[in-house]
């Protein structure tokens, strides 16, 4: 495999990392929230849930970009895992949760707007349908109660993304120290927004650093990240 082709997976998994860590721990304190909600509540819990389908929906997007090799293997597990009893359509409710964060993100909907209270825990009910941006084409929520239809994505996604990592081969491979090395000492050496006292402190220490141990603990972290389920915890 080529540098340049390692390192291209390597930034696309550490995004996918960094997009999964976002939805986790925003549902994570999503759930800590019960009534009786104060405003500041009310406002933090819309943003919870605003970052967790944003977060889910960034990660999966990496992988559809059609500038990805193996996007449409990726679309079709993705879309095979989405597809749930009385809800066969996985591509629909790929649909429903894109123009949800659409919706979210875009057109300032607020996710919050109608709940049921249910043991002091505010059960806020799916928004359906929800449009695309020219209202065109409109989808039906895959569950009832927005928690529920989190807790089918959970289910499923952490194994989308491990299934279709391992079967491509996208884990990225331990690169030799010396490659590491050469390669750090000439991105710090470029690197504009770097004061000199800092490149010099960098340089002088780059050598001294385990790459191969950075590898393995990301290699694992990503994996640990990747078979998350709050909802399990």
């Amino acid at each position: 495999m080529k540098m340049e082709k390692i390192i291209q997976n390597s930034e696309m998994l550490s995004s996918v990392k960094w997009y999964f860590d976002v939805k986790n721990l925003s549902l994570k304190n999503a759930l800590l929230l019960h009534c009786p909600l104060s405003i500041e509540n009310q406002k933090d819990l819309r943003i919870y849930y605003s970052q967790y389908f944003s977060g889910l929906l960034s990660a999966t997007e990496l992988f559809l970009d059609k500038g990805y090799p193996h996007s449409s293997e990726f679309k079709d597990t993705l879309y095979n895992g989405l597809s749930f009893k009385d809800f066969p359509n996985g591509e629909d409710n790929y649909s429903y949760l894109r123009e949800l964060r659409n919706s979210i993100i875009h057109r300032g909907l607020d996710i919050n707007s109608t709940a049921h209270i249910i043991n002091n825990f505010p059960m806020i009910i799916a928004p359906s349908p929800v449009t695309n941006r020219s209202k065109k084409f409109e989808y039906i929520a895959f569950d009832y109660y927005l928690i529920d239809l989190i807790a089918k994505c959970e289910s499923i996604i952490g194994t989308v993304f491990l299934n279709h990592i391992e079967e491509f081969g996208l884990l990225p491979i331990e690169i030799p120290q010396e490659e590491i090395i050469k390669m750090s000492k000439e991105f710090i050496s470029n690197a504009s927004a770097m004061p000199d006292l800092a490149k010099d402190m960098a340089l002088s220490t780059i050598e001294k650093i385990d790459h191969s141990v950075i590898h393995q603990d990301f290699v694992r972290s990503l994996k640990e990240t990747l078979k998350i389920n709050i909802l399990s915890h």
